[in-house]
């Protein structure tokens, strides 16, 4: 018996949500095994505990949801999502709309990819002894074999028109077929890993594959020759997709990354996304606008535009996203780095347009709210900067909250501003960027750079600045992302009156918190722990956690109760400040980016990727006496 949650999530936090802001996540119920569009509205999915499912990507609801019997691992759909194959050692093929089965063939061998032609009327199926059979689904008959390899077939594609077939072995090569009788026609050499995804060009004159070699292979199909390697990604390619058009290649990781290329200039095109879940399959959408991606049991769409600004040349994951409550409205507000601000009614979950003034508004870095909530800083880089694409500098844009008015923009020669915090009298703004050690301290009267920090700390990036509340003493955090040693970045107290070091420790951090009393400062730790020291005398008051996975966010709560810090292994875990003993952990089920309490400290505020937030009741979590109505 299956059992429906509206948000999916873990019994425990749905009993405390009071609100989720977004569209909910498209959550499948166990492992995806295929994935494709079916209009520009509606994805379908099939999973391996043989469930069919059609998803509206408007409200990311699921609208139909069919029963497949036998349970299959292995799925694909046809071109117009007609039809759907799947295989293990016997094949299967059923209509999508009715969940009719057609037809069916027992297998020789473990079936381990398939294909189906253009036009729907062949079925091509890979086999883990290397053999490549193709079946006519018309007459229902087998037509044509070949044994490529003692090792098996890991991809198959057929070429647009159908005449060819390409197929990807697990000895790294691509061997390209004549479609009818199967005989060889070419050879592609060149990757040095598995190949697991495929893809041709709208025309046919190119072939593109994903290995795990970490790379993505342009290949000429008619002088069976590379044309470019693309090779951003840092780790095993797993997927890529072709837009109908064939202007644009997505191509995902193991890193969790999703890239967009201009099939063009062969360039990046869009920043790279960093996703829930390793993605297993992604898809364009008919009119070329919308991108799907599959995780292990997580779907994701969003629309597609190439960048109009230049994107950072880095790891997603370096880019801290951004959550807080505007200290006297009853307002959220959420950044995902490169997407636009979003700004909620807490209670109505109604979306605030954003300040007007600015021609494109989207693309944010990170930005910061004055203590009194008057003036709104955002950070980004325009397109037309003079500044080379690999070291672009940026521009911060000031704003009058309320009025919702572009005040200035401060032009800056500093790196882009990855993270930014208000002094509490609202005069400076300081600004730090994942590219430089360097910090900027501007005088917001002057509109000039009162203080630059060169190296603010040691290491090579600046994740995160947060002033003590009434000083004009900055705390920065910084990272070595290339440290071999132990010490992999510090952690600096400045005192911006002298431009005087005060205190430091030699821990690298993602995130700072301090209390509102300034007497401690939260750091979460590249070593997958919380220290919490004293802020007067940097001594280490409490090291919080052994935790297996990276935590990316540190808050207190106004009232100084309590510290809370979220990870990657999707908990928040709470410590009660007193004596900074262990209070709870809540477990939620989506990847928590970054964290904040509401100004009465009795909800907690949730951030995902694709800006999903979700509001909890901490004090009846935690047990506390509640303090609201």
């Amino acid at each position: 018996m299956r059992t429906d949650y509206s948000l999916n999530l873990p019994m425990e936090s749905a009993s405390i949500l009071i609100r989720a802001f977004d569209k909910s996540p498209m959550r499948t119920e166990s492992e995806i095994s295929a994935l494709t569009f079916s209009n520009t509205h509606t994805i379908l999915t099939i999973e391996e505990d043989g469930l069919l499912s059609f998803w509206n990507i408007n409200t990311n609801q699921e609208q139909i949801k069919k029963e497949l019997e036998p349970m299959i691992p292995l799925w694909r759909f046809n071109q117009d999502a007609s039809l759907a194959a799947g295989a293990s050692d016997y094949i299967h093929v059923m209509d999508v709309q009715s969940g009719e089965h057609k037809w069916g063939a027992r297998s020789l061998s473990w079936v381990t990819s398939l294909a189906f032609s253009p036009d729907g009327s062949f079925l091509a199926t890979g086999h883990e002894d290397g053999r490549v059979r193709l079946w006519n689904l018309k007459n229902k008959k087998p037509v044509a074999e070949v044994h490529l390899s003692k090792l098996g077939v890991s991809a198959l594609a057929f070429r647009p028109d159908g005449l060819e077939l390409a197929v990807a072995t697990e000895d790294c090569s691509i061997t390209l077929l004549e479609s009818k009788s199967l005989k060889q026609v070419g050879k592609l050499l060149g990757h040095k890993d598995r190949i697991p995804s495929m893809v041709w060009s709208p025309d046919g004159s190119r072939l593109y594959s994903a290995g795990w070699d970490t790379t993505v292979r342009v290949w000429n199909a008619r002088d069976r020759k590379p044309i470019i390697l693309l090779n951003s990604h840092a780790i095993q390619v797993q997927s890529i997709a072709l837009s109908p058009d064939g202007k644009y290649l997505a191509s995902a990781d193991s890193d969790l990354l999703v890239r967009i290329w201009s099939t063009e200039l062969f360039q990046e095109v869009s920043a790279a996304r960093e996703m829930d879940e390793e993605i297993r399959f992604l898809a364009f959408s008919p009119n070329n606008k919308t991108i799907a991606s599959g995780g292990v049991a997580h779907i994701t769409a969003w629309d597609f535009e190439p960048q109009t600004r230049l994107a950072l040349s880095v790891h997603p994951g370096m880019l801290r996203n951004s959550i807080c409550v505007h200290p006297v409205q009853n307002e959220l507000l959420v950044l995902n780095p490169g997407s636009a601000l979003n700004i909620w009614n807490i209670d109505s979950k109604k979306e605030k347009p954003f300040p007007y003034g600015m021609n494109n508004p989207e693309d944010f870095l990170s930005f910061a709210l004055s203590k009194d909530g008057e003036v709104l800083a955002g950070s980004f880089i325009f397109q037309g900067s003079n500044q080379q694409r690999g070291n672009p500098s940026g521009s911060i844009a000031l704003w009058d909250y309320h009025a919702g008015k572009l005040v200035k923009i401060v032009d800056s020669s500093c790196s882009p501003a990855t993270s930014m915090a208000f002094s509490s009298c609202g005069k400076l703004l300081a600004a730090g960027s994942v590219l430089s050690t360097e910090v900027c301290v501007w005088d917001l009267e002057t509109n000039n750079p009162s203080i630059q920090l060169t190296d603010a700390v040691d290491g090579n990036s600046i994740s995160d600045v947060v002033f003590m509340p009434n000083s004009n003493r900055l705390v920065v955090a910084g990272v070595d992302w290339l440290a071999t040693s132990g010490k992999d970045g510090q952690i600096a107290l400045w005192d911006l009156n002298t431009n005087m070091l005060v205190h430091s420790c030699n821990m690298g951090a993602f995130h700072l918190a301090i209390s509102g009393d300034a007497k401690y400062l939260a750091c979460a730790l590249v070593r997958k722990q919380v220290m919490v020291l004293n802020l007067q005398t940097f001594e280490t008051v409490a090291i919080l956690g052994e935790l297996q996975h990276a935590i990316n966010s540190v808050c207190f709560s106004p009232d100084g109760k309590i510290l809370a810090a979220s990870a990657e292994d999707q908990q928040i875990r709470f410590w009660s400040v007193e004596n900074f003993t262990h209070l709870g952990t809540l477990n939620i089920d989506f990847r928590v980016k970054a964290i904040t309490f509401s100004l009465d400290s009795s909800h907690l505020f949730a951030l995902g990727n694709n800006d999903y937030c979700c509001q909890y009741d901490v004090q009846q979590f935690l047990g506390f006496p509640s303090t609201t109505k």
